[in-house]
């Protein structure tokens, strides 16, 4: 039978730190499951949950008591998945090594228009859940190349609510752009 040696926590170990560990014990998971949630891919999220921590522990005095932490580490985690969302926007993975693997296409930019239909197939399924489900009905069929008439007689409707309910739908669009 072997031992393990247990060592004493080190000198300069305080309340906080036995606070900030008792904290991602019981977090940990869920601030994952969150993040998951909010479109972080799966091989980011361990990243992220680690810098929601350090944030945690760079503003440990601003947590008023440990009931209320859950609240303030989801803010956290949904600040950092946001700024995660922002930053991988801007960025390009280079591989390197492939271009003696694949010839030249002549189709060079179908890579970019099939990444780009994606992002943009990810963005409507996004705003489609964040709309109302009457606004979301009249959007759908409008996408599906229904006339504005087409849709007021199918869900007897007036032409103006489907045009105001069109007009909310890019409104909703316009915010989440600048949000």
């Amino acid at each position: 039978m072997t031992t393990i040696p247990v060592h004493p926590p080190p000198a300069n170990f305080t309340a906080a730190h036995a606070l900030l560990g008792r904290l991602y014990l019981e977090h940990r998971a869920f601030l994952r499951r969150l993040l998951l949630g909010q479109a972080i891919p799966p091989r980011d999220v361990d990243d992220l949950v680690q810098d929601v921590f350090v944030t945690a522990w760079r503003r440990l005095e601003c947590l008023v008591t440990p009931e209320h932490a859950r609240p303030w580490l989801v803010v956290i985690g949904l600040n950092r998945a946001r700024n995660h969302r922002n930053l991988a926007r801007c960025e390009r993975e280079v591989f390197t090594g492939l271009a003696d693997d694949f010839p030249e296409r002549a189709d060079a930019t179908s890579t970019e228009t099939l990444l780009s239909a994606m992002y943009s197939l990810f963005r409507l399924k996004r705003f489609l859940r964040k709309v109302g489900p009457r606004i979301r009905a009249v959007v759908v069929s409008y996408l599906e190349g229904r006339s504005v008439r087409e849709i007021a007689d199918a869900f007897g409707l007036k032409l103006k609510t489907v045009y105001s309910r069109l007009h909310l739908a890019r409104q909703h669009l316009k915010m989440l752009e600048l949000g």
